[in-house]
Formats: C-alpha cells, sequence, structure tokens
C-alpha cells in the first residue's frame, strides 16, 4: 500500500515517457517531487489495476491530444472502474528522432516508435525515404530498444526525457507535424465511497451519461446544460458493446459559480438512463514560459 509519506504514481510507459514527465508535473504542482515514486505499467489496465489494489495512490492517464484526437481506451476504463479524476495536465509533446551520437540519419533502415507517435511525425517520416517507420508499444521504450541493440541504422521518436534516460542522442528535435502539438492527461484516484466537495468555483466537472434511445434525448440535456450557463468543453461518444448502436457520452463542464453545482448534477441525474461523475477538479494553468 501506498504510504501518505510516500505518494505512488502509475503511468503508462517507459521512464522518459510522457506520461512520466506528466507524473513529475503533478508531483512539482503537489510540492512533492521529492518523495513521488513514478511506477512504470505496461499498459493502462495495469495502471488502473495498480490504483484499484493500493498499490499505486493516484495515476497519470493521457485522455486526448490536440493532433490524433481521444485516447478511448481511457475513457472506458473510466466509466469501468472505481476512480476519480482530480486533476488534468496539459503537456506539450514535442517529439526527436533519437539515436547514437555517430547515427548517419540517411542510413537509418528502421524507426521506431508508439504508433501515434509515428502518426504525428508523418511529414519527418516521408522524408527519411530509406527508413521504414515500425510500430513499438511505447515512445521511451523505443529508445530503450534502441539503446539495447547498438545499432547505427535504426532510431526512435521519443522525448528529450527519453533521450536523458536512455544515454543516448537527439539526431534531429521537434520533428512533429504541428507545433502547438498538446495532450492533456487526468490524474486519478480510488474512490472511497463517495466523490468529496466540489473545490471552489470556477472548476471542471466529469462525467458520462447513457440516454434513451429516442429523439432529442441528448439536445435535451445538452439545452438544460445551457440554460445553467456552464460551458461543455469536450463531448465523447462511446458504444454500449452490451446494446449494439446504443452510446455513452462522456463530458467536460465547465462550472463558472458554485451556485450551479448542485443544478447541474441534478440535470445529469434527471435526464439520464444511468450517469456516473467521473470528478471536480480545478482546470489546469499551463505555467508560464
Amino acid at each position: 500500500m501506498a504510504t501518505d509519506s510516500e505518494l505512488k504514481i502509475g503511468y503508462q510507459g517507459a521512464p522518459g515517457a510522457f506520461s512520466h514527465r506528466a507524473v513529475k508535473i503533478f508531483a512539482e504542482d503537489l510540492n512533492r517531487l521529492e518523495d513521488v515514486t513514478p511506477v512504470s505499467c505496461k499498459t493502462f489496465d495495469e495502471v488502473f489495476a495498480r490504483i484499484l489494489s493500493g498499490e499505486c495512490s493516484h495515476g497519470v492517464i493521457p485522455l486526448e491530444n490536440s493532433s490524433v484526437g481521444s485516447i478511448v481506451a481511457n475513457y472506458d476504463l473510466l466509466w469501468k472502474n472505481k476512480v476519480e479524476m482530480v486533476g488534468e495536465i496539459y503537456l506539450p509533446i514535442h517529439h526527436n528522432l533519437i539515436g547514437f551520437s555517430d547515427t548517419d540519419i540517411s542510413k537509418l533502415v528502421e524507426v521506431y516508435s508508439h504508433p501515434v507517435a509515428l502518426d504525428q511525425c508523418r511529414t519527418f517520416l516521408k522524408e527519411l525515404t530509406g527508413a521504414k517507420a515500425v510500430s513499438y508499444w511505447d515512445t521511451s521504450a523505443a529508445a530503450f530498444y534502441v539503446q539495447e541493440t547498438g545499432s547505427r541504422t535504426i532510431g526512435a521518436i521519443a522525448s528529450e526525457f527519453a533521450a536523458v534516460e536512455t544515454g543516448l542522442s537527439i539526431l534531429r528535435r521537434n520533428i512533429e507535424d504541428h507545433s502547438g502539438n498538446r495532450t492533456r492527461f487526468g490524474v486519478i484516484t480510488l474512490v472511497n465511497g463517495h466523490l468529496p466537495a466540489p473545490p471552489a468555483a470556477p472548476f471542471k466537472m466529469s462525467c458520462v451519461v447513457e440516454l434513451a434511445h429516442q429523439p432529442g434525448a441528448l439536445a435535451n440535456l445538452l439545452r438544460n446544460l445551457a440554460i445553467l450557463g456552464v460551458n461543455l468543453t469536450k463531448i465523447e461518444s462511446r458504444p454500449i458493446p452490451e446494446t449494439p448502436w446504443h452510446y455513452r457520452f462522456f463530458l467536460d463542464i465547465e462550472i463558472p459559480f458554485e451556485e450551479v453545482t448542485d443544478a447541474v448534477t441534478s440535470a445529469i441525474g434527471r435526464l439520464s438512463e444511468a450517469h456516473k461523475i467521473l470528478g471536480r477538479y480545478k482546470g489546469w494553468q499551463e505555467p508560464a514560459q
């Protein structure tokens, strides 16, 4: 079990992954960088499992990327598991070509990385006419693989933090297609019977609803939320596997005034057939550069 003096925080990926960096930022935000232990997990399911078992007090999971959209597997896991969101982090995502310092880029035959990272660097990869893009389970793990092989004919696409962890060199910086590339991470923890009181407004509420399968059900919910003066920042539909062609809707809502909190929660419960409040937390304020 994680103790109060030692926060074990799970993340998916190898040391140096973007999720690992998000854990560090969360620890810095808590002013507890020295007593936070990042716990590397192979899969998102493992992150949730370590929280449910009590091995980790928190987890940091990617929810959406500004270039490729939502990480839908984590939305499904938020619905299934007894966890809540207690915060969010927006992390700039800058990809780099990583390899040994004496690697000749023109002689690369393979470039390894997570499929999402490869997708975010398509323009650069097209320029490497002699190299094949190869999918790997994690960006930083791809860099570790290059290190282990000792080969000068392969490279990896990963963060500068992965280069530090592996001792490799950055052969080409910022190779992502979009310079404004960012990922939103959710900070999650175990639900202990009930959600805590919401923070002082303004704050964000994340929830999921199942609606009646009839015309106007979603429009009716959105109209009632609009009347209350709240801002919907995201809506994501996910299929309900046990009920074909029916969907759950994940919503992120900005709550501007404390006075509307109960009314928003009431509307969500009253106008849905099933719902779950995923968390109420302060919206992320990106540190000044």
